[in-house]
């Protein structure tokens, strides 16, 4: 290691804090944790590029992988075709959600870069504090029934066989409506 890559990281994080802005999580960084017992899930309730309300209960029976980035980030933007192969998992939800990006900015991006899947505006970064520790990219796996379940903090390596072992223990476990059949039938 160069003696010097410690004081630049330092350097960064502390320059990146004294602008306020989120700061990005190297690659060998990323943490995947059980998202905090004690933490209730938050709302999420945000609209997409083209105005159109989404919220996480809509989302309610599939397994919703929730992404906050930012396309200044340069971990977020290394991660999207990890994200875009997820979005492509049947029973599998992922939205984007940009943080305190303007429109214009975001579908540049959008448009240079396409995301196949839904990009929700994080205008002020309200939801981005309720659901992240305050490093980017952070990514939260939530299960069927709308509880947050994991968080990812740092860019999710294409190797990384962690968070697809997790999303697929989500994918196994049953819906409340598969839940209510299975027990039904049991019981007849």
């Amino acid at each position: 290691m160069h003696p010097n890559k410690p004081s630049r990281r330092l350097a960064a994080l502390l320059l990146a804090g004294a602008v306020g802005a989120a700061v990005p999580a190297a690659a060998k960084d990323v943490v995947l944790r059980p998202w905090p017992a004690a933490q209730a899930t938050p709302a999420l309730a945000l609209a997409d590029l083209d105005g159109k309300p989404w919220t996480l209960a809509q989302l309610r029976g599939k397994v919703v992988v929730v992404n906050f980035w930012a396309s200044w980030c340069g971990p977020c933007v290394a991660e999207l075709p990890v994200l875009g192969a997820l979005a492509r998992r049947e029973g599998l939800a992922v939205v984007g959600v940009n943080y305190k990006e303007g429109l214009p900015a975001i579908r540049a991006f959008t448009g240079a870069q396409p995301i196949p899947y839904p990009v929700l505006r994080d205008r002020d970064g309200s939801a981005f504090k309720q659901w992240s520790p305050g490093v980017m990219p952070t990514t939260i796996l939530v299960d069927r029934q709308g509880r947050a379940r994991w968080r990812t903090v740092g860019e999710i390596p294409p190797d990384d066989v962690r968070l697809g072992r997790a999303i697929d223990a989500l994918l196994a476990e049953p819906s409340e409506a598969g839940k209510a059949d299975h027990e039904t039938s049991i019981q007849h």
